[in-house]
């Protein structure tokens, strides 16, 4: 079948293709525009781009600079290319700030999740930018919408549907983790698109977000009713993701029987993979830390068994023992480090 295009708002891509925002210089700039380059969405995401010891004095000046840094790498990579966007966590303290940090250097979508986006347009304003809030369920969408409607008179201009199998913090209970089944993504979409109808909005586009790595999944994904798909943990294992080899060749080794879920600083279920500093963790060991950034909103650095923070920080530097490393459960599909454009290539015609 011949892929069709993805259409936001006023953008549109070749491929209908989001890269997922990885935190902690995984979504970078060179990979946000590689991905514009080969006809996707391209998103650098917001989360720990700073200088790790000037934070600790000037934690929101320091992020919203250094975001700004990135967002401007890419743009002058792309000269006006379309579409780059940013992804930004609900769950950050300085959350309003990159929001508008974003708003001013003139990026054409925002992607928000890890918590409820509800006052999202109000950050935004009257700026031309596509929003994209990211949901696991129908209540939690409808609960988007009617805020959205009622306090800023706006509407999305995208959702994002991420599935009990997807990578990173998940939006789901044990229970239901545990039996995906109940659901799943193709039980998602007709929940999503309901919901979407019944507001008016039956063109929304929705997109799908767990286990894509192959032109056969963004497929099957389309076929369930899906406009377009986000691909996050495959593209870890690319030329361009902002992570060090060695932590590359630890999603590359592993398989879905290293995959465990824990418990995160953030307040929610997180996925990820087996190894030193998660095994510490599963024990109930607790890893001393000071906290001076104050980061996300519901950390509590004297309950939380380890700093969110410094682990992806060592996952970036290829600090296998004290890093964490965030995965889909479609994992073994990584194989190699590759250039994304040798994805984007068997979705050509």
């Amino acid at each position: 079948m011949k892929l069709p295009s993805l259409k936001i708002r006023h953008l549109e891509s070749q491929y209908p293709v989001i890269q997922a925002g990885m935190g902690v210089k995984v979504g970078s700039a060179e990979l946000a525009a590689a991905v514009v380059e080969c006809g996707g969405y391209g998103t650098i995401a917001s989360v720990g781009l700073g200088d790790v010891e000037r934070g600790k004095y000037h934690f929101v000046e320091e992020c919203n600079n250094k975001f700004s840094d990135e967002i401007h790498r890419a743009q002058e990579r792309l000269k006006g290319k379309k579409p780059l966007g940013v992804n930004v966590m609900v769950a950050l303290s300085n959350y309003k700030e990159i929001v508008e940090t974003a708003v001013k250097e003139g990026v054409d979508f925002i992607i928000s999740g890890a918590g409820l986006p509800l006052n999202l347009p109000e950050f935004v304003g009257d700026a031309d930018i596509a929003l994209i809030p990211v949901v696991s369920s129908a209540r939690a969408f409808d609960l988007v919408l009617r805020t959205w409607s009622r306090k800023y008179n706006r509407k999305p201009d995208a959702v994002i549907v991420e599935g009990p199998r997807n990578g990173g913090h998940l939006g789901f209970t044990m229970e239901q983790i545990e039996h995906p089944e109940t659901c799943s993504l193709d039980i998602l979409y007709k929940e999503i698109k309901a919901a979407a109808e019944q507001a008016g909005l039956p063109d929304l586009p929705i997109i799908a977000a767990a286990e894509v790595a192959s032109r056969a999944d963004v497929e099957r994904m389309l076929s369930y009713g899906y406009n377009g798909v986000q691909v996050g943990t495959y593209f870890i294992a690319t030329e361009e993701a902002g992570v060090d080899k060695k932590s590359k060749m630890v999603w590359i080794n592993a398989t879905e029987k290293d995959i465990v879920i824990i418990k995160s600083p953030v307040g929610l279920p997180v996925r990820v993979l087996r190894t030193p500093l998660v095994e510490r963790v599963l024990t109930g060991e607790k890893q001393r830390f000071t906290c001076p950034y104050r980061c996300l909103r519901s950390c509590n650095p004297a309950k939380s068994l380890f700093c969110i923070a410094r682990a992806l920080i060592a996952t970036y530097q290829g600090d296998v023992e004290n890093g964490l490393y965030m995965t889909g459960c479609n994992v073994a599909a990584c194989t190699k480090i590759f250039p994304v454009k040798e994805f984007f290539d068997t979705l050509k015609d």
